[in-house]
């Protein structure tokens, strides 16, 4: 990322919330592992009927994009989710792999513009809060990851932009409250606590159509 601004590591594991060697992490990425075989084993049956075919079915496609959906978010929540460390690294060129089969799946655009690599558990952060995002733009929009000076800054447009303040406060704070967190916005309360394991601060921005997530060193 650049200039390193997701300061991971200035914490001790042994405090932070979300540990890399988790117990919640270990089942995220556990899951993820064995469904990643047989999507790919139903992708490449999928492959081999297309090329014994002269033209596509639309049952066909319809399968064809349910299988290349469940693969690319597979990916994402192997990544937010899983298990993460401070040592291995993720290229621009995968994040932005990952990015660009998000955009072609949904009524979401994102993009890449925060430096060539970032560790694992940086990537986790931004991705998490990619997925905090995605519940602001409920009709469509677009999501940009950007490096500045100093600083990271994560920015959603559309034409309606909502928020439920709660839930956006804990990101402000770093204090995630569980009992006011369903099962689909769990991203909150696990992006606060990566968010304080890694000491960065959050600062909500929102304006007619757009809101961004500017992350800084926590002083």
């Amino acid at each position: 990322m650049a200039h390193s601004m997701i300061h991971t590591g200035t914490i001790p594991e042994a405090q932070s919330p979300i540990a890399d060697d988790s117990l919640a992490a270990k089942v995220a990425s556990r899951i993820c592992h064995d469904l990643v075989s047989p999507v790919g084993a139903i992708s490449n049956g999928l492959e081999l009927l297309e090329l014994s075919h002269d033209q596509q079915t639309p049952e066909m496609a319809l399968i064809a994009e349910s299988v290349a959906h469940a693969n690319t978010r597979l990916r994402l929540y192997r990544l937010a989710f899983g298990v993460a460390d401070n040592v291995a690294q993720i290229g621009a060129g995968e994040i932005a792999s990952m990015l660009e089969a998000m955009s072609r799946l949904g009524r979401l655009q994102y993009s890449w513009h925060a430096g060539d690599s970032v560790t694992r558990r940086e990537a986790k952060l931004l991705f998490l809060l990619v997925l905090c995002m995605e519940t602001a733009l409920p009709r469509g929009g677009e999501v940009r990851i950007e490096g500045r000076k100093n600083r990271v800054v994560l920015t959603a447009r559309a034409e309606r932009v909502a928020i439920d303040a709660k839930l956006w406060g804990m990101l402000s704070t770093g204090n995630p409250v569980a009992a006011d967190v369903t099962s689909a916005r769990v991203q909150f309360a696990l992006a606060a606590e990566e968010l304080s394991a890694q000491n960065t601060a959050a600062t909500l921005k929102q304006e007619p159509g757009a809101l961004s997530l500017e992350l800084t060193p926590a002083s």
